[in-house]
């Protein structure tokens, strides 16, 4: 393959990569072009290999963090789609854990999906699925230190939320659209989701893990409001206030309750 051996190894690995992932490439645009043995296949021909090769992993990689996505507009669709992405934000590092951050907003800024208005937050969620199974476990809630915090101090505390959770909100009911493109998707669900896809009701939703496995729940605007508040890191007389003013009939003592009991907060600071 090689016709040159002078140029530098860490030369070299910079040229492939960059030939394998700059975009469509010709004649002109090869920087491994001097290096390569083209008596018997074209540098543009032998390049092409490789890349329609990383474009092919990198796109399987997109494909395992967006699964929902890739229902929702095709395989083949998914594919060019990456393909575009991938050309414009290429990995830049060898994790893959950590490529696509960025691929909602891609998605929404893509004049092809335009009509699909609720695709860049269905990928925003499964970007926080994804994330949320990487998180670093969190240990348990101590019942017994917060016993001994002073009802003076309390307002003053700092609940943390565990490493695996997360919140999102939509204006699309993009809990019911992730939930029927499961593999146990529930077509009462779909039915559902004729009547309200262009609905104006916001819907909150709180991601945590238990275990192995992330859950998924559809929480009401002020418990929304007053885990935001922590994940803010306000102090709890200020999350009070936020849950409050969305809905004053919120109680105060059982969501807190609930979400220790959850997982979803594994601490507090004072």
């Amino acid at each position: 393959m090689y016709r040159c051996v002078m140029t530098k190894l860490v030369e070299l690995q910079a040229n492939f990569i960059k030939d394998c992932l700059s975009g469509p490439i010709n004649t002109d645009n090869i920087s491994l072009a001097k290096d390569i043995d083209t008596s018997s296949i074209s540098a543009q021909g032998l390049i092409a290999i490789y890349q329609n090769s990383a474009i092919a992993n990198i796109t399987s990689s997109l494909s395992l963090s967006y699964p929902v996505v890739e229902k929702l507009v095709g395989k083949d669709f998914f594919a060019q789609v990456s393909r575009q992405y991938i050309f414009n934000h290429w990995p830049t590092t060898g994790n893959m854990d950590d490529y696509g951050e960025n691929f909602p907003q891609f998605l929404a800024e893509l004049q092809q999906a335009k009509h699909l208005a609720y695709l860049k937050d269905v990928a925003e969620l499964e970007w926080l699925f994804h994330q949320s199974s990487l998180a670093k476990d969190s240990s348990d809630f101590d019942w017994a230190k917060l016993a001994k915090v002073a009802p003076t101090d309390a307002l003053q505390l700092k609940f943390l939320l565990a490493p695996a959770v997360a919140l999102i909100e939509s204006t699309h009911p993009i809990d019911k659209i992730w939930q029927m493109n499961q593999d146990n998707g529930s077509q009462d669900l779909e039915l559902g989701l004729e009547l309200d896809i262009d609905g104006d009701s916001n819907v909150f939703i709180l991601l945590f893990r238990q275990g192995l496995k992330t859950d998924m729940m559809t929480i009401t605007a002020s418990e929304f409001a007053l885990l935001q508040s922590f994940s803010n890191d306000q102090l709890f007389a200020r999350a009070i206030e936020n849950a409050t003013a969305v809905d004053t009939s919120i109680s105060i003592d059982n969501a807190l309750k609930k979400y220790i009991q959850l997982g979803v907060l594994c601490g507090f600071s004072i």
